[in-house]
């Protein structure tokens, strides 16, 4: 009785087994038969590599676009955390930023105004905190951050690819 069982099994996996490179071959495009070589095999495959090599330029010159395409930054200035928190604006000059950022206080970016205004804590793309570079832009009006934004537990968090000047 074990070695019936035992047997479907196998029967049930080799089976299974043939369904599921046949699957395969379907998705993968399976292999191809090659003509026989002619004459005019060889001017056909000509062609066919002219072709090719037209998509090929024609996709590249499309990614160049794309890319060229710029971001627009997001506006906001620049603050102290603490200062935020003990109840002022958080509003430093570059000397004071410079400073606290050395000393390791947090230089965050805030977009907005009154309670509506986001506080974005600025990291590089190398995974570095970017209070210092934040700190340089501190006596301007306005920043501008090109970069990705992303919340965690309630945190907001800017991967800055870019900070520049928006006065």
């Amino acid at each position: 009785m074990k070695r019936i069982l035992a047997l479907m099994i196998m029967f049930a996996f080799l089976i299974s087994t043939v369904y599921a490179q046949e699957a395969t071959k379907k998705t993968l495009g399976g292999s191809q038969k090659l003509p026989p070589p002619s004459s005019e095999v060889k001017k056909d495959e000509a062609t066919k590599k002219t072709l090719t090599e037209t998509k090929t330029t024609t996709k590249t010159t499309t990614s160049v676009q794309k890319s060229a395409k710029a971001k627009k930054p997001i506006k906001g200035r620049i603050a102290s955390l603490t200062g935020l928190f003990m109840g002022g604006d958080g509003k430093v000059s570059k000397d004071q930023a410079v400073s606290l950022a050395e000393k390791g206080d947090p230089i965050v970016f805030v977009v907005g105004d009154g309670k509506k205004a986001k506080i974005y804590f600025v990291y590089n793309t190398d995974g570095t905190f970017g209070g210092k570079n934040l700190a340089k832009y501190a006596n301007n009006k306005f920043v501008g951050i090109i970069g990705k934004t992303s919340t965690k537990n309630g945190i907001n968090f800017f991967i800055a690819e870019m900070i520049e000047s928006m006065d």
